[in-house]
């Protein structure tokens, strides 16, 4: 029989409930587009905890899927994090006879151990997808050297173990090539074809609209010293707060957190959110629908973030995103994004740490006219960078050196 079935596994949410969904899709559709047919076993937060995987099978998008409960109690992590029983079961029930490999995505380390064994022992291929280094900070003593030790047995012990490694950054793609292992790097990637986009209005007035969505920060879990904050939303509030003595022509949606969050971490920014009502407003959590319609109404999306391994060695999903959909970024340059930013056609770079960079930097982008400002986004949807079918003979050449290795 021929075995052409790969299963793609790991902590995402179909059809695209977290950027994780959207990842492994966009590289299962690389995989279908070079003759394998791919099986999803994901997460699903509302099934019941007892949900058994063998009542879980559905479809998204021509791919078949599976998906297991997600962890509710301490007893369940420390199952999810040793157990593969699911994955045993589909294989042996469903695949057993066409299966060629397996694909863990950032899994957890003693799992992932398991599904090599078992790989290695059906003689089936064992890869990895791996696009952070978890950071063991903001947690209890026992909680940071757990995650000290599974990230680190999985990025140092385990996966160099894989037949091959999908990279997301240069970063994570020197890391393993110096440990002769075979790469691939594929950034978070996108069906560009059948993104939906909305026809955005002509704006008569001089606004210039901005936009932040994501995570910016775990308030569960943030150390004393605000030292383990992902994104410093801080930094850019801070900075056009500046700006604002010189332009006043923006507004700054954000979405993910609400302002109570915010001023939660941040209280000493009280006042200056104060001085910038109207110009600055704060969403919450909403439908990734509603954000990707934002998005497209926006004239830039923005993000600052620190520089350290954890930031270097995964990718802004929030970059491709944005791009993907027709509107330009603006950050801080990261060597992840630094491939594919484009100095005044698809994004603008701005000061990490140099406040009087910074805030002439956004005046200087904010003097754009409306004509200025559709050129750029014109660009980003003609470009297509992010579009997976132009990695698919990149991964071919990753499944063929796999090939002739073993």
């Amino acid at each position: 029989m021929n075995r052409k079935t790969i299963i793609y596994t790991g902590g995402f949410e179909l059809p695209d409930k977290n950027a994780a969904a959207q990842r492994v899709l966009a590289n299962a559709k690389i995989f279908r587009e070079l003759g394998f047919n791919v099986v999803f076993v994901g997460i699903d937060k509302a099934l019941p905890t007892d949900t058994h995987i063998k009542d879980t099978k559905s479809s998204f998008q021509g791919f078949e899927t599976w998906a297991i409960p997600y962890p509710s109690s301490k007893k369940l992590w420390l199952t999810h994090i040793t157990s593969i029983r699911h994955i045993e079961y589909i294989v042996e029930h469903h695949y057993k006879e066409m299966l060629y490999g397996i694909v863990g995505y950032n899994y957890p380390a003693l799992a992932l151990y398991r599904i090599n064994k078992m790989c290695t022992s059906r003689e089936l291929l064992f890869m990895s997808d791996t696009t952070e280094w978890y950071e063991s900070t903001g947690g209890g003593i026992l909680f940071n050297t757990i995650k000290w030790l599974d990230t680190s047995f999985r990025m140092r012990f385990v996966q160099p173990k894989s037949d091959g490694i999908i990279t997301v950054s240069r970063y994570l793609t020197n890391f393993y090539t110096k440990r002769n292992c075979i790469t691939v790097e594929l950034p978070t990637l996108y069906d560009v074809s059948s993104l939906h986009h909305i026809d955005v209005v002509s704006k008569k007035d001089d606004i210039v609209r901005l936009m932040y969505a994501g995570s910016a920060f775990n308030l569960s879990r943030i150390d004393k010293n605000r030292t383990n904050i992902k994104d410093r939303l801080d930094k850019i509030i801070t900075m056009l707060y500046k700006v604002f003595k010189h332009k006043k022509n923006f507004t700054l949606d954000i979405y993910g957190l609400t302002q109570g969050n915010y001023l939660t971490v941040f209280p000493e920014h009280t006042d200056i959110l104060l001085a910038l009502e109207g110009h600055i407003m704060f969403h919450g959590r909403k439908p990734h629908v509603e954000i990707i319609q934002n998005i497209q109404k926006s004239d830039f999306t923005i993000f600052i973030r620190n520089i350290d391994r954890v930031i270097e060695a995964g990718f802004p999903s929030k970059f491709s995103e944005s791009i993907s959909y027709g509107t330009p970024v603006i950050s801080n340059m990261i060597s992840n994004i630094e491939p594919y930013a484009i100095e005044g056609k698809n994004s603008y770079t701005i000061s990490l740490n140099d406040n009087e960079k910074q805030v002439g930097k956004m005046i200087e982008i904010l003097s754009l006219n409306i004509d200025e400002r559709k050129k750029m986004k014109k660009y980003c949807l003609e470009n297509k960078i992010f579009d997976y079918r132009d990695y698919i003979d990149l991964t071919k050449y990753f499944f063929q050196k796999i090939e002739k290795h073993k």
